[in-house]
């Protein structure tokens, strides 16, 4: 389980939210001094990764036969999309729709290791590079 250390797309995964995610900070939906960080940088992201990629793309996985294309599962893709609808509760149809990719990152680690652990790991550092770059700009502007 602890072999994704090692994985070097492990490592690129990292490397995309340094990437692509303060490109779209422009989504910024929170007003920073109504945050609680603890909630969206830890809390949020454990939670999130053990329902959708614990217990639903599991269970999906069981249903589905493990059917994928790309190395990609069709339960990453499903559950991917239950996250995007879920992100829509409190989120802008563009803002939620963001996530499906990310989202689809932490679902084929998931597949890949059998285990959550890297969902959560990467759920937690890409909320954190957003929150970041998404507090520079909005204190900017």
């Amino acid at each position: 389980m602890q072999y994704f250390i090692k994985d070097i797309q492990f490592w690129i995964a990292f490397l995309i939210a340094f990437i692509a995610i303060p490109f779209f900070c422009f989504t910024y939906s929170y007003n920073t001094r109504e945050v609680n960080f603890f909630y969206v940088l830890l809390l949020y992201p454990v939670v999130e990764e053990l329902a959708f990629r614990g217990a639903i793309q599991d269970f999906l996985s069981t249903k589905l036969k493990n059917l994928s294309y790309y190395k990609i599962s069709l339960a990453n893709v499903l559950t991917s999309l239950l996250f995007v609808a879920t992100h829509l509760i409190y989120h802008s149809l563009l803002w939620a729709l963001l996530v499906f990719i990310p989202s689809l990152i932490f679902g084929y680690f998931k597949d890949r290791t059998n285990s959550v652990i890297p969902g959560i790991i990467l759920h937690i550092f890409y909320n954190s590079i957003y929150f970041y770059f998404a507090k520079l700009i909005c204190d900017f502007l």
